[in-house]
């Protein structure tokens, strides 16, 4: 059975409402935690769901949250959805179940397909197959040192639970830090088991600038 740690819960449901995204692409839908999570405040958003394991999809009534339900692994997500765009994509407790490899090939492409990617896995924790379902098994290890190729990130951590936040190409109605600022602002305590830290954000903005004729510089692309 899918089982995803609440540690980060109210820190994504505040992104969603500062956000407001109209389409939304939730990749490892599991349970269903989080399509639920923005229907709860979102209800006319358009959610669309990836998920490989066809018993959840039956289990969890997933079609009656994720309108479409794609029945397809992560990796098959470049090839299929080339020419589709969304204003946020969660990939949460999914892509250390993926091979390192796809994992940033995923996060590469949806760089210049979704506006914010939020991500949100364990770190070193062990997991094997789970009731004879080979993909419930971690095979991937991640940690902020494999987000150093991106320009605009951020992420925060309590104990082995991580979140990052990639602000990809597609245009935004927050920019990155603006968002981050809304989430510092409501001094969230971060709780995993016994384990309680504030929110913090650590915010890597590398983006290029160009000069202005007059003076000064502005980013090369949307913030």
């Amino acid at each position: 059975m899918p089982i995803s740690a609440d540690s980060f819960d109210q820190v994504t449901l505040a992104a969603m409402e500062a956000l407001k995204p109209s389409r939304i692409l939730d990749i490892g839908c599991g349970a269903g935690k989080y399509g639920r999570m923005i229907r709860s405040i979102l209800p006319e958003a358009i959610i669309e769901g990836v998920e490989v394991e066809p018993r959840y999809i039956e289990q969890f009534a997933l079609r009656d949250i994720y309108a479409p339900m794609h029945l397809m692994s992560a990796t098959s997500i470049p090839e299929r959805m080339i020419d589709e765009m969304f204003d946020l994509t969660i990939i949460g407790d999914c892509i250390e179940h993926l091979p390192k490899s796809a994992g940033l090939d995923l996060l590469n492409f949806l760089t210049y397909r979704s506006a914010y990617t939020i991500v949100v896995l364990p770190e070193s924790m062990m997991q094997n197959t789970v009731d004879n379902i080979k993909s419930e098994a971690h095979i991937s290890a991640w940690s902020e040192r494999d987000f150093q190729w991106h320009d605009n990130w951020a992420w925060a951590q309590v104990y082995a639970m991580q979140f990052y936040i990639l602000r990809g190409y597609p245009p935004a109605s927050v920019n990155l830090q603006s968002l981050l600022n809304t989430l510092d602002a409501r001094q969230f305590t971060l709780r995993y088991d016994t384990v309680t830290t504030p929110l913090k954000f650590n915010h890597t903005n590398l983006t290029k600038t160009v000069p202005l004729e007059e003076g000064g510089a502005i980013y090369w692309r949307a913030q």
